[in-house]
């Protein structure tokens, strides 16, 4: 079961969705939610379960370098936007979550995002496209950064990739490569594992970095990973990430000489 905390993010991102601000008490969220809340923190009291909620979302938010979007006032029940942007992006996630059609637009959303937190080179390459739409076309194109001409199999229209990063290490044919899959879903671990084996084989048709050991993969899904899915994909052949995971960075690198 997922911490109904993430439950209350989503409720407090989408009464903010086009506002500065508003006032939500205990009372303002759906009864379902906070009775699930008070149960999960072994409350009795809506508004000390509302409080350990969002602490935990603090701390959640914390750990991946960045913070929440937005300021929640527990006094007088104010809160306050501070990543407009995001808070959108959230709102919009929630409501199109598990829809087919709306897969583009969760990928699209997902690179905007990370394209925030990241350096390098990142490409949107999953199907459909509206560039390099025919086969030797997207084929040429990823041939400038390595791979052979046989990388599509197939029908192939994408090599089963969704989105490209190339961390600002080293030069084509030998660059760092991580590749990041988006599930418009609910963490499913047996799907994730469905979801980069595409991607694994078209890697094995790199000019240069054929190993699987010299690439990265992510799988983003439309949900967030907390200690429980961690623990469950424990031995996964790739990173889960989430929707908290695409929030703005608010801390730099951190460097340390040990």
């Amino acid at each position: 079961m997922r911490n109904p905390a993430f439950d209350l993010f989503e409720e407090i991102c989408v009464e903010l969705r086009g506002r500065g601000e508003t006032i939500l008490i205990a009372d303002d969220f759906s009864a379902a939610l906070v009775e699930s809340i008070k149960r999960w923190y072994k409350e009795t009291v809506a508004a000390s379960a509302v409080a350990k909620a969002l602490d935990y979302l603090s701390k959640h938010f914390d750990k991946r370098g960045s913070a929440l979007p937005f300021h929640y006032d527990l006094t007088n029940g104010r809160v306050t936007a501070l990543h407009r942007e995001y808070i959108d992006f959230v709102s919009d996630a929630q409501d199109q979550r598990t829809i087919p059609k709306k897969a583009k637009n969760f990928e699209m959303a997902t690179s905007r995002h990370l394209a925030t937190r990241l350096t390098g080179i990142l490409r949107r390459v999953g199907s459909p496209r509206t560039k390099y739409k025919r086969r030797r076309e997207f084929a040429d194109y990823l041939g400038t950064f390595g791979f052979e001409k046989r990388v599509l199999i197939g029908n192939d229209k994408d090599g089963g990739f969704d989105i490209l990063w190339f961390p600002p290490l080293g030069a084509f044919p030998f660059r760092a490569m991580v590749s990041l899959q988006c599930k418009n879903s609910t963490y499913d671990r047996e799907e994730g594992f469905r979801s980069v084996g595409r991607a694994k084989q078209s890697f094995l048709r790199h000019s240069h970095a054929k190993a699987e050991e010299c690439h990265l993969h992510c799988v983003v899904y439309n949900d967030y990973i907390d200690e429980g899915v961690m623990e469950h994909a424990r031995d996964a052949e790739f990173v889960p990430l989430g929707l908290s995971d695409l929030a703005p960075l608010t801390v730099p690198i951190s460097l340390a000489h040990l």
